[in-house]
């Protein structure tokens, strides 16, 4: 429920009845107004509003110039939803009688209605002006305040008229009191109202909820989850009220007791998408993404076209390492909510996972015309072309970056890639001999500064980095296969043959392991596009990265 919604429901609760505007006819011709102008009035308590229009309309022929009638008459229209007419049987009022408080009050209330919040604001105004002691006016005033989102003096006037009715005040208003405190960052305030307020109404479970959502709303999840365990007390398995308590649970990291009172709601009731959201974003935060993809899939059928649950199913997807399923999730938010950079982001990123490097460098770019001012994007276009082999295009984007992050090791990195990919030697050991300042174990910088080495046929040095490796990345068999191809180059035999040896065993080993990956990449996709699989998907936990991974450069 929003803010504005509890500020409605707090007025409705102390809107003012059609009887309470009557008062007793004028003497003379228009004395015969006041019996039938009652009857209105009694009509209109009743809810028979087309009898107390045409009531009301005879009391007004009767005495068209008493400004009473005119506001009954208003207060009926206003009930039927002709705000025109109502508009202009309140003026009609105002101008017979200026000082009637009442009239002004509902003329501001129908305005406010209307949005036309200055105007309401005026009428108000002028109530409490002629009567400071108002106490609708003071909570009419609030209610445009809040609107306006100027939260403190709101507060200072629901609280005013709070006080005006004293033991007799509307939990309305209460409502309304608390809501605006908490938005106006006085929160004792707040707090102390709500334990006066759930002290004198504890058996009703519908102000108690009110009040718990107005609590949570103001990210007081501690108390808002204390009421609404409340109201589960007193209505015991309510779907709405176990999922508002679930969301406050989960805003307290209470995962275990969100999760068991989300459940609850969800068997009960398991048509609402935004449980098995909050279910999935919960199995999320444990780390349960077959649970979380189950859940969100949940969400999506039921709500097909919310741009967040396909993101979320994304990332989900992204966690598990199911890069097809990543990039087909986010793309369908991003669909849906084409404005979003952030989907973009992710997924350009699940795209390049996938090596579809051309859609993803669109993504970056997409992203980037939305908002410039992302972290690293043109890092992120840039090794998207490099990837394509688009090596001008790439430098121009890790010099645009280096520009905005000097010494981004990444950049320096990929630059000295594309120096030497394009025979710029000494070009390419400077930009990674700096890689190697700001990140000494730059396995990519490492291994491309030892390749310019050996295309600059100094041997011995590009041993030596080879070596180097080695020592810090023992199975990296790019490595060794370059070793034997100096040490046979230097005449170096024994060494060489160990060297490709080495290579062999990582390379066959680096086979078995992506066959094994095919496999179970092939049982992913059947499972979590929900055919038949009996493997368990990979849980790898990483989490999205923001970047793509550091350039290796082989």
């Amino acid at each position: 429920m929003s803010p504005w919604r509890v500020w409605l429901l707090a007025m409705i609760l102390v809107s003012f009845s059609g009887a309470s505007q009557v008062k007793r006819a004028p003497e003379g011709g228009a004395a015969r107004a006041g019996p039938v102008l009652e009857e209105a009035a009694a009509l209109l308590e009743a809810g028979n509003f087309p009898a107390a229009e045409a009531a009301a309309r005879r009391a007004v022929r009767l005495a068209p110039d008493w400004a009473v009638a005119r506001n009954v008459l208003g207060i009926v229209l206003d009930q039927l939803g002709r705000g025109k007419g109502a508009e202009a049987e309140y003026r009609t009022a105002l101008r017979l009688d200026p000082a009637f408080a009442g009239a002004r009050n509902n003329l501001g209330n129908l305005l406010l209605r209307q949005g036309q919040l200055p105007e309401a604001r005026a009428e108000f105004e002028r109530v409490l002006k002629a009567d400071p002691n108002h106490a609708q006016a003071h909570f009419n005033l609030g209610s445009v305040l809040a609107a306006q989102q100027q939260f403190s003096a709101a507060t200072d006037h629901f609280g005013a008229a709070w006080k005006l009715r004293g033991a007799e005040a509307d939990p309305g208003v209460v409502l309304a009191f608390v809501s605006a405190a908490l938005r106006a960052e006085r929160p004792q305030e707040a707090l102390s109202a709500a334990g006066e307020l759930a002290r004198a109404h504890a058996t009703d479970a519908r102000i108690l909820f009110s009040l718990a959502v107005a609590l949570a709303e103001g990210g007081q999840y501690e108390a808002a989850a204390d009421r609404f365990a409340a109201v589960n007390r007193l209505r015991p398995h309510t779907p709405e009220v176990l999922y508002n308590l679930g969301v406050a649970y989960f805003n307290l990291q209470r995962m275990e007791e969100a999760a068991r009172v989300l459940a609850e709601s969800a068997d009960l009731d398991p048509r609402p998408a935004e449980t098995h959201f909050r279910l999935g974003l919960i199995a999320s935060e444990r780390s349960e993404h077959e649970n979380a993809v189950l859940e969100l899939k949940h969400a999506i059928e039921r709500v097909p076209n919310r741009a967040q649950h396909h993101y979320m199913l994304g990332r989900e997807y992204f966690r598990m390492a199911y890069w097809e399923g990543a990039a087909g999730a986010y793309q369908r938010a991003t669909d849906l909510d084409p404005g979003q950079a952030l989907y973009l982001l992710s997924l350009g990123n699940a795209q390049f996972r996938a090596s579809r490097y051309q859609q993803a460098s669109q993504a970056f770019l997409r992203a980037a015309k939305i908002d410039p001012s992302l972290p690293e994007i043109n890092y992120l276009i840039g090794y998207t072309l490099r990837a394509q082999g688009k090596f001008e295009e790439a430098r121009a984007y890790f010099e645009r970056h280096l520009a905005i992050a000097p010494g981004h090791v990444d950049s320096q990195a990929s630059l000295g890639y594309l120096a030497l990919e394009q025979g710029r030697y000494t070009e390419a050991e400077e930009f990674l001999q700096q890689a190697l300042q700001g990140s000494p174990n730059h396995l990519g910088a490492q291994f491309d500064l030892a390749r310019v080495y050996a295309k600059q046929r100094n041997y011995p040095k590009a041993i030596a980095a080879f070596e180097h490796i080695i020592e810090i990345s023992p199975d990296h068999p790019q490595a060794h296969y370059q070793l034997y191809l100096l040490y046979a180059r230097a005449g170096q035999k024994v060494e060489a043959q160990v060297a490709l040896a080495e290579f062999k065993r990582l390379e066959e080993l680096e086979k078995k392991a992506r066959d094994a990956q095919m496999r179970l990449d092939k049982v992913r996709t059947m499972r979590l596009s929900g055919a038949a699989g009996d493997e368990v998907p990979q849980r790898d936990g990483a989490g999205q990265p923001a970047t793509l991974p550091p350039p290796g450069g082989i």
